[in-house]
């Protein structure tokens, strides 16, 4: 018997066959699987779940129309929107440039008035020339207006033709004021001060002390006697007053100032009748603005300026009886 003569094997076998002897659960499952049973109102309930989930989407739908139209309406609105405001900003400019037209236009209206204006002075002496002496009188007033109405030019020319009179006659214009670049009251003040005091007067740059071989001495003199004498050769300035925190000779009279006078010694160049140029320090008093004044020999010297001491003169100050003799010892 060969091997197709062997009878074929049932379904049960082939099946036996086949399965995998690792998965026993899978085969108690299938055996004792139960068919299920359907009820007669299957059909109802799927269609009722059909009818439910046929509500839903419609829902959906109409939810999700509802949102598209809410969202078609607020773009119609913003480009309405966006339109009107373009359409404001567009009157605006239009009504700026309208403004802008008419001044223009008001202010062409003004220049053709005074072009008008111009023309009509410039063509009134023709029509004067025509009328004959009424036109020439006019000519006349209206020359005499424009004069009036030059007086700044006039005054000019007056002050030239001065200026070419004065060349003409060789007078040379007065000379400007050169500027002064000494130091103020104020800086003098802050650093001209003794104890306390701010002394009025500043020594020159040409003070300087007289040489060892001349000795100059100021006697003092009450009535015929001798009372002091002061060797002045020692300094180049000697303050004289009645403050005697600041007076190196003080006197004691009250018609004298706090700060009467000084003596001061300075080099004075002068050019002799040869033209050469001789230096020599000399003695001089200047009366520092007192209120009774400094006089010498019995004459009261100007204030504020340097009077020459020569040898033997009398000084007195204020209504003082004293006497200061100056002398010269060689």
């Amino acid at each position: 018997m060969g091997r197709w003569d062997s009878p074929s094997p049932s379904r049960r076998e082939r099946r036996s066959r086949s399965r995998s002897p690792r998965d026993p659960k899978r085969d108690n499952a299938i055996k004792h699987e139960k068919p299920q049973k359907r009820s007669r109102w299957g059909k109802d309930d799927e269609q009722e779940d059909r009818a439910a989930t046929a509500t839903s989407k419609e829902l959906v739908g109409r939810r999700g129309g509802d949102r598209r139209g809410e969202d078609r309406q607020d773009r119609r609105d913003r480009e309405r929107k966006r339109h009107d405001d373009r359409d404001r900003d567009r009157d605006r400019d239009r009504d700026r440039d309208r403004r802008r037209r008419h001044r223009d236009d008001d202010h062409d209206d003004d220049n053709n008035k005074e072009d008008r204006t111009e023309r009509r002075e410039r063509d009134r002496p023709r029509a004067s020339e025509r009328s004959g002496s009424g036109g020439q009188q006019r000519d006349r007033d209206r020359d005499r207006d424009r004069r009036k109405d030059r007086p700044r030019r006039r005054s000019r020319s007056a002050s030239q033709t001065r200026d070419q009179k004065q060349d003409e006659q060789g007078g040379s214009p007065p000379p400007k004021e050169q500027p002064n670049f000494g130091r103020t009251t104020h800086l003098v003040a802050e650093t001209n001060t003794f104890n306390g005091v701010v002394l009025k007067y500043v020594e020159p740059p040409e003070s300087r002390l007289p040489p060892s071989s001349t000795i100059y001495r100021l006697y003092t003199f009450k009535g015929s006697e001798i009372i002091d004498t002061t060797p002045l050769s020692t300094r180049t300035a000697w303050l004289i007053g009645r403050d005697r925190l600041v007076a190196d000779l003080p006197i004691d009279h009250p018609s004298a100032s706090k700060q009467h006078a000084v003596i001061q010694f300075r080099f004075i160049v002068k050019v002799n009748e040869w033209g050469e140029k001789e230096g020599k320090v000399k003695p001089y008093i200047i009366d520092l603005g007192s209120a009774n004044g400094t006089k010498i020999n019995g004459e009261e010297i100007p204030k504020e300026r340097y009077y020459e001491l020569i040898e033997k003169d009398v000084i007195t100050f204020g209504h003082s009886t004293r006497e200061y003799v100056l002398m010269l010892e060689k």
